[in-house]
């Protein structure tokens, strides 16, 4: 069977989301599992939040509001002022609060109180003492309000209240001292502003009048709907200008025009009506030798000729050609016809005549006359309006002279008034103060103390308690980066995991001895075996020929091979089990058959493998379960395992046996399990997770899904009984399992064999329907999953 299924690899991408849920819920695994110092850190932390509470003084508060009045706030400038001049004044009152000219006065109103309302002061030297109130004063004040809050904080509530009222009365002291009728020299002020700007007023009217009689001045203003004369005329004189400008151009083109005609023997009867408009009607008329009369009685003949058509075509509606009407409609229209058509002929016959060399010199003489007249009508014009331009400018700018003198007399004026306004105001008002103090509510303290706060005590000492226990589990997570439990294994592998072996007590025997299942069917250990029988009988896919490999060295790959290889047998499958370590070859040592030809003799001989296969495969002593050992450890093993010869001997055992088990090296230590793991139908990698770390174990899933070994999950080796690091039964995953064999130490120990660790106190649930032994009833033993039989094994009798 050479078909294998798409390697699974723990760097399989993931989505975002998935990945950080997933962490999340690690890390809270990781808490969970070192709660004992989030409880560490959280006491200690409640400890210093207890002592801080003890031993912190109690600072009570005492809290006051006064209302800031600006009554003669308008008084202070004499310019125009809005609301937002008292606004901005609130500031400054709110700052006076903390000046030492106030502070002081306060001060020395507590000098003549007993000695408890001093406590704050005690502890600082006289000096000391504005700083020490300063310190202890708030002062705020509400947007867009007149309102001004204050706090003041003290050891005792009867002292907070005490100095506040203090600061308080010193406050209204100094507001009343320094801003009680000063009005007197506000008007002082303003009397000698307004002497000055009457002065000023006078002045202005008087250059004024000199440039009103200079300029000649009507009253009127460009912002008026009158035009001043001068301006008036310049521009009339420019409109004629223009227009006489045009009808000199016009009169130079139609000269041009009749002369080219001339020089051209052109007909020129076509300019007559051209130049019309330019001599005039009558003159032209005149010279035809026409009435001018006549285009009048002609236009009058063509308009009843037109109605006579209209009414004759409305009386033929009704009549017939002979009836008296139509008859004399008829008569009317022809002699308006025959009037229009002998003034017609009477004009073309003048036209003719005019033809015969009298019309050129006629027309041109017309338009010489005209175009002398409009040349000279033209130059007086322009003369004209030059003299008229230079008047109008030199008025602009007395206008404008004019205008800034009226600007300033109308902004002196309106000062003037502004001033005498303010002056009566504060008459009205010498005996009172412009700004005005009233206080809304009188200083009190609350009877309890606002800090040491004692439930937001405990909640920074929970949160620094807590974040900084975190942080220590983190800090200690990234130094061991073991894995903790069966879900963070198989998220961060991205396979399967498919069972997990109880630590298993220390083994001295050898042979069948040595084997867990034979030794003790009826264990839970015992039966974590059969699980992952069952779990690999029903993964989906046909995994006949199994490779059992590890990580690291010591990790428990052959005792989980050779228990696996003994729990199919005992399921009525022949089974073949290989020892493939040629580097350090356990099983072989487990079986102890060292020194026993095996493996290495098959790859190096060049006889046939079927028959070397026959002789050199040993029986176990278990029915159905036979041992292929390793033989002399050769020089060259990844070579030898990478031949034919190898692939020639899997072929003969699938022909022979049911299940085939190949116990591999390590894969960090040698690249025999990638070479085997890929000739095989699947590779099953133990991990023991008290041991591996991460990297290691992420290394040897990605070296196998390098070379597209088919992974077919993980088996979690050596976990101890108790629910530690997250495994064992508290996490509820199957019967346990234990630890076996290794390579020989020092001591006779046999391979792959450790020291037991003690296993943990604590209640064992029922997990899988069986129970721990210690000192509870176990129930009985499931029966093993009946394992499904290939179709088409060649079975050769022996």
């Amino acid at each position: 069977m050479d078909g294998h299924a798409p390697p699974r690899s723990g760097v399989l991408e993931r989505p975002a989301a998935a990945e950080l849920v997933q962490a999340l819920m690690r890390f809270v695994r990781l808490l969970n599992h070192r709660r004992w110092y989030l409880v560490a850190s959280m006491s200690v932390a409640g400890l210093i939040g207890a002592i801080y509470l003890s031993t912190a003084p109690r600072i009570y508060q005492a809290t006051a509001a006064v209302l800031v009045t600006q009554s003669g706030a308008d008084a202070w400038n004499t310019s125009l002022t809005t609301d937002s001049g008292r606004e901005a004044g609130i500031p400054t009152f709110e700052k006076l609060f903390l000046y030492p000219i106030v502070l002081e006065g306060a001060l020395k109103e507590l000098a003549d109180k007993p000695e408890p309302m001093r406590i704050d002061f005690h502890t600082a030297p006289r000096e000391g003492w504005v700083g020490v109130l300063r310190d202890n004063l708030q002062v705020s004040a509400a947007r867009r309000t007149n309102i001004i809050d204050l706090s003041l904080r003290s050891l005792s509530p009867e002292s907070a209240e005490c100095v506040l009222q203090a600061i308080v009365q010193s406050y209204l002291e100094f507001i009343e001292k320094n801003h009680r009728n000063l009005s007197v020299e506000y008007v002082k002020l303003l009397e000698d502003k307004l002497r000055e700007n009457e002065r000023e007023l006078d002045a202005t009217q008087d250059r004024l009048l000199e440039v009103q009689r200079r300029a000649g001045d009507l009253g009127l203003r460009s912002g008026a709907t009158v035009v001043h004369p001068l301006v008036q005329r310049a521009v009339n004189l420019n409109e004629a200008y223009v227009d006489v400008q045009k009808e000199r151009l016009q009169l130079d083109a139609t000269a041009g025009a009749i002369r080219r005609a001339i020089e051209s023997n052109g007909d020129l009867r076509e300019h007559l009506l051209a130049i019309e408009p330019i001599v005039g009607r009558e003159l032209m008329m005149s010279f035809m030798g026409l009435n001018p009369q006549f285009a009048d009685i002609a236009s009058e003949v063509e308009r009843r000729i037109m109605d006579g058509q209209a009414k004759l075509a409305v009386l033929r509606k009704h009549y017939g050609p002979t009836h008296p009407q139509i008859v004399e409609q008829e008569q009317s229209l022809a002699n308006n016809e025959r009037y229009l058509a002998d003034y017609q002929s009477n004009v073309r016959g003048r036209l003719e005549q005019l033809r015969e060399g009298q019309l050129g010199p006629m027309l041109l003489s017309f338009i010489d006359e005209k175009l002398a007249k409009t040349r000279s009508h033209e130059a007086q014009l322009r003369s004209q309006y030059e003299v008229a331009e230079r008047e109008a400018v030199a008025l602009n700018d007395r206008m404008a002279e004019l205008q800034i003198l009226e600007n300033n007399l109308l902004r002196l004026r309106n000062l003037h008034d502004t001033l005498l306004d303010r002056i009566a105001s504060i008459d009205l008002k010498q005996n009172h103060a412009d700004v005005r103090v009233a206080v809304l509510s009188q200083p009190s303290a609350a009877r309890g103390p606002i800090s040491p706060k004692s439930f937001l005590i405990a909640v920074m000492c929970a949160a620094a308690g807590l974040g900084c226990g975190a942080f220590v589990v983190y800090l200690l997570d990234l130094i061991d980066d073991r894995f903790r439990s069966p879900e963070e294994l198989k998220a961060q592998l991205g396979v399967p995991l498919l069972g997990m072996i109880r630590d298993l007590p220390a083994q001295t025997a050898t042979g069948l001895a040595a084997i867990q299942v034979h030794t003790s069917p009826e264990s839970v250990e015992s039966e974590a075996f059969r699980t992952l029988r069952t779990t690999l009988a029903f993964s989906g896919i046909e995994l006949h020929r199994l490779a059992v490999t590890s990580a690291e060295p010591g990790d428990g790959k052959t005792t989980v091979s050779s228990n696996l290889a003994a729990v199919c047998a005992q399921a009525g499958r022949r089974t073949l089990v290989i020892d493939a370590d040629l580097r350090r070859p356990g099983l072989t040592t487990l079986f102890d058959m060292r020194k026993r030809a095996g493996l290495s003799d098959i790859l190096r001989s060049s006889d046939t493998v079927a028959p070397l296969c026959r002789e050199l495969v040993r029986e176990t002593g278990l029915d159905g379960l036979d041992i292929l050992p390793c033989g002399p450890k050769p020089s060259n093993p990844a070579e030898l395992l990478s031949g034919d010869r190898f692939a020639d001997l899997i072929a003969w055992a699938e022909s022979e046996y049911d299940q085939i088990i190949v116990d591999c090296p390590p894969v960090m230590a040698a690249s025999d399990a990638a070479i085997v793991g890929r000739q095989l139908d699947g590779v099953v990698l133990v991990v023991q997770p008290p041991k591996n770390h991460r990297r290691v174990v992420l290394r040897a899933v990605e070296s196998l899904a390098a070379i597209r070994a088919n992974l077919v999950g993980i088996v979690a080796n050596r976990i101890s009984n108790a629910a530690k690091d997250g495994y064992g039964y508290g996490y509820g995953y199957g019967y346990g399992y234990g630890y076996g064999y290794g390579e020989s130490h020092a001591g006779g120990a046999h391979p792959e064999s450790e020291t037991r660790e003690p296993d943990a106190d604590g209640p064992r649930p029922v997990i899988g329907g069986v129970r721990d032994s210690g000192g509870v009833e176990l129930d009985q033993e499931p029966p093993a999953a009946p394992l499904p039989v290939t179709k088409g094994v060649r079975r050769r009798a022996a």
